[in-house]
């Protein structure tokens, strides 16, 4: 097995990405020594060091010498940990983007200063923003933690679509609660252009068409929108709806997305690049998740054409349990046989240590 260093930001919460990845490359028997910064008053690297501003910049001779580390790799994991400054010639190092989001550029300046060898992007539509870096650059999709499963067996719904995180729909009033923690399911007004209609306004408006498809869907069904949940109740709140619903913010490949299918629910999703690489030969035959067309950017978007089509997916789904509860069986298999993240760590470290 390897001895590896993990350079990343150890103030996430158990669940986010990089732990998942740190968590994965433990139980494939790797040594894994973690140091980053910590934050929100915690820190699970092994060896810390000062946090800093955004980008988090660390030279590696500083942290070469903090660590003592005289490995087989040194793994660069977002967030809040950025390495440059020269690199050891013989020491191997890759970078792991997981969400570049909309902030591709700075991602692209960050992994250029960092000297990798390797480079490996966790959203397929940012791939050719890294095309001219002299080393070897690959998608390699987000996946999904099973260890949020370890307290959420899979239970009965409740109501006909759960969703659990950034809604992007502003001053939502959370009036319900449960055994998990406050819900909304109180449908606000479609005016257009409404004060405080959507969440992270000018100039970016991020999450807004995720908000306009979900505000049209409370409207119609019986939708619950849970508070952001971080720890074991998440995925006992995915599973309160009969079926998953995402809508990406630019073409990004939710973990949301992997975790829906893994609880045994239909995912209802845009159509994102890179879905070939979830279920090979299916995705242009019987891919086990019902896929829309989406239309980018609010400026732009036709939202009532849109919805039409989303109503009439949902609507199909949820009258035929025979035909939604086939493709969810199928999406669980899949999702729990190939896109854990232990699979991407195998394969990151195939590519970059062989």
């Amino acid at each position: 097995m390897s001895r590896l260093l993990i350079c990343t930001g150890g103030g996430e919460p158990a669940y986010s990405t990089n732990q998942s990845f740190v968590y994965a490359l433990r139980s494939l028997g790797h040594d894994v020594l973690v140091c980053g910064p910590g934050y929100w008053g915690r820190n699970f690297a092994n060896v810390p060091v000062p946090d800093q501003p955004f980008p988090e910049r660390y030279l590696y001779e500083e942290i070469l010498e903090k660590t003592a580390f005289s490995g087989d790799l040194i793994l660069q994991l977002e967030p809040h940990f950025y390495l440059y400054g020269k690199k050891p010639p013989k020491m191997r190092s890759a970078y792991l983007v997981t969400d570049p989001h909309r902030g591709g550029e700075a991602y692209y300046r960050l992994a250029k200063e960092g000297a990798f060898d390797a480079l490996f992007i966790g959203q397929k539509h940012f791939l050719p923003l890294f095309d001219d870096l002299p080393c070897h650059t690959q998608y390699l999709p987000v996946a999904f933690d099973p260890r949020r499963f370890d307290h959420a067996p899979l239970s009965d719904p409740v109501c006909d679509i759960a969703f659990c995180g950034q809604s992007g729909i502003g001053g939502l009033t959370y009036d319900y609660q449960d055994e998990l923690g406050r819900y909304a399911t109180a449908v606000r007004s479609l005016r257009t252009w409404d004060s405080g209609r959507y969440e992270f306004n000018a100039p970016t408006f991020d999450y807004s068409e995720r908000a306009e498809i979900l505000l049209r869907l409370m409207q119609d069904f019986h939708v619950r929108i849970y508070e952001p949940l971080y720890d074991e109740r998440y995925m006992k709140a995915i599973q309160k709806g009969v079926l998953g619903f995402q809508r990406s913010l630019l073409n990004d490949i939710s973990i949301r997305c992997y975790e829906i299918m893994a609880a045994g629910r239909l995912l209802v999703t845009d159509r994102i690049p890179g879905l070939d690489e979830w279920f090979g030969d299916e995705v242009n035959d019987d891919l086990p998740c019902a896929l829309y067309d989406s239309y980018y950017k609010v400026f732009t978007a036709n939202f009532d054409l849109e919805y039409k089509k989303i109503y009439k997916l949902i609507k199909n789904y949820l009258d035929d349990d025979t035909e939604r509860e086939y493709f969810a069986a199928r999406a669980r298999q899949t999702v729990w046989g190939e896109h854990r993240w232990q699979a991407r760590a195998k394969t990151l470290l195939e590519i970059v240590l062989n």
